[in-house]
């Protein structure tokens, strides 16, 4: 199947009428790919057979938009960085936010959440919120679940371990971290941002959309934020206009919405 561009564009419209997700946003040739395969997994001969597909129940939909998202994930992925998560980014942000507003932008199944819960709760216990959002129904109901592989705890420190319980396969989350975490559904590029957040995380998402669709979604982050709030990055995205966004670099993959008045936090290393 080689649709045209102009079958591409009623595709793309078609959904946008449906559910609100601007396929556009997201890089072509790798969207493109997805969807055909998907398209041959319902042995559809063309795009036009796919999207009657697609628009025939909310089933279908739903699982459309569910294999747009790419799960990939891990409990304390880039282990250096939850390290200079603990000792450096959050005592910085608790100096003015006793109390944090977190959110973990395009959560797929939990993995982030859970991890910066752990560090909360065994190194800065207190009433602090995260909140996990995505695209993806089936990822959020496994957040919600709290259930990890074995694989997901390649990079979890001895001293986190206790947070995660066998059960039979798999690893169960402790109850003690339901406190701080929260789940539900959002679209990255069509939804209204809450405001107020101390530090945003939003990972190795970006990486499929279009570069003007990461630029909107960094200054929709940037609004977000609380003046010293913090927005951490995957470890292969750079922000490249963080300084025209209003950002400053407070360490690799950390960027720092500036306090009016007071000197931005730079990395001192």
């Amino acid at each position: 199947m080689l649709p045209k561009p102009a079958e591409w564009q009623e595709f793309y419209a078609q959904f946008k009428r449906k559910t609100g997700l601007d396929l556009d946003l997201y890089k072509a040739n790798q969207l493109q790919r997805r969807i055909i395969s998907m398209a041959g997994q319902h042995q559809c001969k063309s795009l036009g057979e796919f999207a009657q597909w697609v628009n025939a129940s909310p089933m279908n939909t739903e699982w459309f938009l569910d294999r747009l998202a790419i799960n990939v994930s891990e409990l304390f992925r880039n282990p250096e960085k939850w390290t200079e998560m603990e000792k450096d980014i959050l005592p910085l942000l608790l100096k003015s936010s006793p109390r944090l507003k977190i959110w973990s932008a395009g959560c797929s199944y939990g993995a982030e959440a859970h991890s910066l819960a752990m560090i909360l709760d065994k190194k800065f216990p207190g009433s602090h919120r995260i909140l996990g959002t995505d695209i993806d129904t089936a990822a959020l109901n496994q957040a919600k679940s709290g259930l990890f592989s074995k694989n997901d705890l390649r990079c979890v420190p001895k001293e986190y371990r206790e947070y995660l319980v066998e059960s039979g396969a798999e690893f169960q989350a402790d109850e003690r971290l339901k406190k701080y975490l929260s789940f539900q559904k959002g679209n990255l590029l069509a939804d209204r941002f809450e405001t107020g957040f101390d530090l945003i995380m939003c990972r190795n998402v970006v990486i499929y959309f279009t570069e003007t669709a990461k630029d909107e979604l960094y200054e929709k982050f940037f609004r977000s934020l609380k003046p010293g709030g913090i927005l951490f990055v995957g470890s292969t995205e750079r922000i490249t206009r963080s300084g025209e966004i209003g950002f400053s670099a407070a360490k690799p993959f950390y960027y720092q919405k500036p306090i009016a008045g007071e000197k931005a936090w730079r990395n001192a290393s």
